[in-house]
């Protein structure tokens, strides 16, 4: 499986514009740590890299350890046994972080909501790494470094600087927050199915992980839009 791989490159590259150029941030008056165009891009790097601890190399070595340790909770060997196949794994990441999370960031300048998107999916991936540590009996899992690292102090960063007085409303973080759930949940959904053997294709779960990156663009867009605009207002 390369996409981990190719995300690498991807991530050193976006590293090198976010702290060698100014091409990834729209406020210049501000430090690049309290731009939201810059903490946009700098999410979608931190996921490029997450992926490579999940889907390339974890700490211990092991190659396309994720999809082994998820197939074993649900009591299969390793993911070669398991029903799941690799391009529902590559469907779950190439369009959500390669192109929708991107695009998410591109549009971060006019559209706030759809740009911090992806860190309600990073808040909530720290707790499923650590919870899934937690029911796997051991701290550590396929992706648990790279979340606690990189995730958590990015999101609560974000938090910090962007939420609250001065800021964006709480509730918008509050929305971020459980979209991020949503689109968990939407992929479990997905999944469940094919490990419980009550489908015998792939293919409507591979479909489903297209549409929802899409919705992690629109839903946000939308949700701009719901009482005027009340989200994305200046808290008091």
């Amino acid at each position: 499986m390369s996409f981990p791989w190719l995300g690498l490159v991807g991530a050193i590259s976006l590293l090198l514009l976010l702290f060698g150029s100014n091409l990834l941030r729209s406020d210049k008056a501000v430090s690049r740590w309290r731009d939201l165009t810059w903490l946009s891009w700098a999410g979608v790097t931190a996921y490029l890299i997450h992926n490579v601890e999940e889907y390339g190399i974890d700490v211990f070595g092991r190659t396309y350890a994720f999809p082994t340790s998820m197939c074993q909770l649900f009591g299969f060997q390793d993911a070669a046994h398991c029903p799941v196949p690799p391009a529902f794994f590559t469907a779950v990441n190439v369009p959500m972080f390669w192109f929708a999370a991107p695009v998410a960031a591109l549009l971060s300048r006019r559209h706030p909501l759809v740009g911090l998107a992806l860190y309600g999916v990073m808040s909530v991936n720290v707790v499923a790494h650590v919870i899934g540590g937690v029911v796997a009996g051991s701290i550590y899992n396929p992706g648990w470094l790279t979340a606690i690292l990189l995730f958590l102090p990015l999101t609560a960063w974000v938090v910090r600087t962007l939420f609250g007085r001065g800021g964006f409303r709480y509730g918008a973080w509050a929305f971020l927050t459980g979209w991020g759930i949503a689109l968990h949940l939407i992929l479990a959904g997905s999944l469940v199915p094919l490990m419980k053997g009550w489908i015998s294709t792939s293919t409507p779960a591979i479909v489903m992980q297209v549409v929802n990156a899409g919705l992690l663009i629109a839903v946000p867009w939308l949700a701009e839009r719901w009482r005027g605009g009340v989200l994305i207002r200046p808290a008091g």
